[in-house]
């Protein structure tokens, strides 16, 4: 045994071999250090424990850890999943235009906080902010580093000390265990609940205004639907109860700034600012289709007091932020919103997914015996849209000897990973949310998946 220890090679001498130094400059020399440190101790471990002696088992340990940590890293995802606005996958899918505008622009030095024809320091996405307001209404707009962000900066700056009216129907929890009720007491703000889950009416608003009340707030239910016997005021009337001392606000959350007559999305920042809130706030990263951001517009003189407040320098968003924002509103303001990468995708038509499945399915030759053009329904995803489906097609993929997870855990292991679903049984890519540029490397791991299966 003795004589079996002190043939283990060293770290240093491991880190030697190709394959595994070939990882260091993916994972970085003390991950791979690490890994290496780790799986040697297991592998004396293992053998004192009575396993097999064997160089190779000791080199195949180090190299699957260096790829499970590889894993880890952020990085390009196909996705199969049907879901358009996946949280968990990155929310809105940017398109290549724009990182071609990021190299272009800001690859080196900026104009970010210079104003170019005053000559002198400028404001932070000044741009931006007034293409915001082209587009809802706005006085002035504000842009944070997230929607949670937007809440708690208006609660911190007009109600700390003093009453938030809020309905028991709007108490919403958001992605990541992330409570209203939990903003709200962290910002020094008093919740006071109104109504129920179901019914809340005008008369709740108003019977619960106290002198120490500073703010009416309405949450849209953005990430689910409350069906059946339910009642809740207008925007106008709860902005009719506002007064010098209290202000509306509305958190709108998913931020549609458009109508589009061929998918039905939520109501817009405009048809909500003009029925009365003093500031309505949105996600810059769900259907508005930009990247992660909290955007705040409505009256000037409470944007003011936002920009002014001492928060602003922890919850102000950086250059690639606002340059992504700006170059998304852009084609907004041009009319060219359906060339932005997330309203393309959901604008797709029921045809052109069926086409993309059946040209995927003769790209994949005699691979296609595993494969099963289906109908399948996507969704919207991250808190917008809730209860909504899109009708579009996909592949269930049927491998003999194998089960779905197992298919599953294949795919995920790929080179991108592949993502797809595991529904009533079977293993299904969804094409809604397949780009074009997908396919070569998802046909790819389709014919190696069946050639290890032997078909």
């Amino acid at each position: 045994m003795n004589e079996l220890l002190r043939n283990i090679p060293q770290v240093e001498k491991l880190l030697q071999d190709d394959e595994i130094a070939a990882f260091i400059p993916e994972i970085g020399r003390s991950n791979v250090t690490a890994l290496t440190r780790r799986c040697t101790e297991k592998y004396r471990t293992d053998l004192l424990a009575g396993a097999a002696a064997d160089a190779g088992t000791l080199k195949s340990m180090i190299l699957e850890a260096c790829i499970r940590k590889r894993k880890e890293k952020i990085q390009r995802v196909i996705n199969c999943t049907g879901v358009v606005i996946h949280t968990n996958l990155g929310r809105a899918p940017l398109g290549e235009d724009i990182f071609t505008k990021l190299k272009d622009e800001i690859s080196g030095y900026c104009n970010l906080e210079f104003s170019i024809p005053e000559k002198k320091r400028g404001k932070r996405g000044g741009f931006a902010e007034e293409m915001i307001c082209t587009l809802t209404g706005g006085g002035d707009a504000l842009i944070v580093n997230n929607n949670a962000s937007s809440v708690f900066l208006i609660l911190k700056e007009f109600a700390e000390g003093k009453e938030a009216i809020v309905s028991r129907g709007e108490l919403i929890q958001i992605g990541g265990g992330f409570r209203i009720p939990d903003i709200m007491a962290q910002s020094g703000a008093k919740l006071v609940e109104v109504g129920t889950t179901n019914i809340t009416t005008i008369d709740d608003y108003a019977g619960n205004i106290t002198g120490n009340t500073g703010m009416l707030f309405s949450a849209h239910t953005s990430n689910f639907k409350i069906k059946g016997f339910t009642e809740s005021p207008s925007l106008k009337e709860l902005a009719s109860l506002k007064n010098e001392n209290v202000i509306f606000v509305r958190d709108l959350g998913s931020g549609n700034l458009t109508e589009t007559p061929i998918r039905s999305f939520e109501q817009t920042v405009y048809s909500e600012l003009i029925q009365g809130p003093d500031l309505v706030c949105f996600s810059g990263d769900k259907l508005l289709g930009g990247c992660q951001a909290g955007i705040i517009t409505g009256r000037k003189d409470l944007i003011a007091r936002l920009r002014k407040n001492p928060l602003m320098r922890m919850l102000r968003v950086d250059k690639i932020t606002y340059m992504i924002l700006q170059e998304v509103l852009l084609k907004y303001v041009n009319s060219a919103e359906d060339t932005i990468e997330l309203r393309s995708m959901i604008m797709r038509k029921h045809d052109e997914v069926s086409h993309l499945v059946t040209r995927f399915i003769r790209m994949c030759g005699p691979a296609k015996d595993i494969l099963n053009k289906i109908k399948v329904r996507g969704t919207f995803g991250g808190g917008s849209m809730p209860g909504k489906m899109i009708e579009s097609w996909g592949i269930e993929v049927n491998v003999p000897g194998m089960s779905p997870d197992a298919v599953y855990d294949y795919f995920l292991s790929c080179t991108p990973p592949v993502t797809g679903v595991v529904q009533e049984g079977n293993f299904i890519l969804n094409f809604l949310t397949v780009f074009e540029r997908d396919l070569k490397e998802l046909a790819g791991a389709v014919k190696m998946l069946a050639g290890e299966t032997g078909k």
